[in-house]
């Protein structure tokens, strides 16, 4: 029997990876599967290494890290943890280069990777394990009001900034202070901003790192460069972006990664830093000349005003969210586990990495 583990270290890892392994553990018995947490400290690992699969799983390269630190060796297959193309780590470092198996969320991470290594050969198109669950659920929405203290008449605003509020004043969940007169609304933190959730009032929800419901019953959904926007799109959900001074994870912000981390040349990232202008472009996407507006953008200071502006026509830029949905997660029917359980499955047992329709 083959074998391979999904392995995680962080929330967000543990959300994205846990769709497609309870998938694969539930409808393919020819593989055995493990879900695994990667500790912090080496003697911890050195117990899991033990066991470990010689094919593993990751959506975040510090577990691949920390078992290369026990001396494991093996393959490992890339599935992203999010559906935003903002960030510029996307395909900047080493680990993506040499991933075995990867998989695009959809085609615009597939066009970055084309600009940053034409001659890469190992990614198939994937979509996004997390977003089966999104399509597919059904809320009671007068149930769900009930337990969240919301208003059933009213329009349920969600606000769901990406990290950032410690590294920066102005990103995150620092931005909180301008929703003071929005009735209705729900915060929720990014998951490695749980620790400052009650201090802004913010809500941490009952599943790990999984805000699907919380999209599903909103009427708005805001956010800045977090791939909550994507998710908000795909089911159809008017978006505001907010425009910041700067966003971290994004240039023209400079990386405290190590130099050997990195993929990309010196000139190519002064290059993409010297072509980010905030204040005329704020959603450029690294590596390409598109922007990432999928509706309103506004100010922070501009909030209570563009949600106004977004009720009375919230289908005014619905043409945006299908394109930037179907651009950001590749067929997202539903399916996406079916068919990446697929594509691990015969790259397993055959070695060939084979696109599934």
């Amino acid at each position: 029997m083959h074998n391979v583990d999904f392995v995680w270290t962080s929330d967000k890892e543990y959300s994205s990876l846990l769709p497609i392994y309870e998938y694969m553990k539930k409808n393919v018995p020819s593989i055995n599967t493990n879900f695994v947490k990667i500790k912090k400290f080496l003697i911890q690992n050195q117990k899991i290494k033990k066991t470990l699969s010689k094919i593993i799983v990751i959506s975040h390269d510090r577990p691949l890290k920390r078992l290369k630190k026990i001396d494991w060796e093996g393959i490992y297959i890339y599935i992203e943890h999010g559906l935003s193309p903002m960030k510029y780590w996307t395909y900047k470092y080493n680990f993506f280069h040499d991933s075995d198996l990867l998989f695009y969320p959809g085609e615009i991470f597939k066009r970055k990777m084309e600009s940053i290594n034409p001659d890469f050969k190992n990614g198939l198109l994937g979509g996004y394990p997390k977003v089966d669950d999104l399509v597919n659920q059904k809320i009671n929405k007068i149930d769900f009001c009930k337990k969240n203290d919301l208003s059933i008449t009213d329009p349920i605003i969600l606000f769901a900034p990406s990290y950032g509020a410690k590294e920066s004043s102005s990103a995150g969940l620092n931005n909180v202070k301008y929703f003071k007169n929005i009735e209705n609304l729900i915060v929720i933190p990014h998951p490695a901003e749980y620790k400052y959730a009650s201090k802004f009032g913010a809500k941490i929800p009952e599943e790990k790192a999984n805000i699907n419901s919380y999209i599903n019953i909103a009427d708005i959904v805001i956010s800045d460069v977090s791939s909550i926007i994507a998710e908000a799109a795909i089911v159809n959900k008017p978006v505001i972006q907010l425009i910041l001074p700067e966003y971290p994870g994004c240039f023209p912000q400079k990386d405290k990664r190590n130099k050997e981390d990195i993929y990309i040349s010196k000139n190519r990232i002064q290059k993409e830093i010297e072509q980010t202008n905030l204040k005329d472009r704020p959603f450029k996407i690294p590596y390409l000349n598109e922007d990432w507006i999928l509706g309103h953008i506004c100010t922070p200071k501009e909030i209570e005003k563009t949600i106004k502006s977004v009720l009375k026509n919230k289908d005014q830029y619905i043409n945006k969210r299908k394109y930037w949905a179907s651009q950001c997660c590749w067929k997202a029917d539903g399916k996406s586990c079916h068919r990446i359980s697929k594509m691990i499955s015969h790259y397993i047992k055959t070695g060939e990495r084979k696109q599934v329709i």
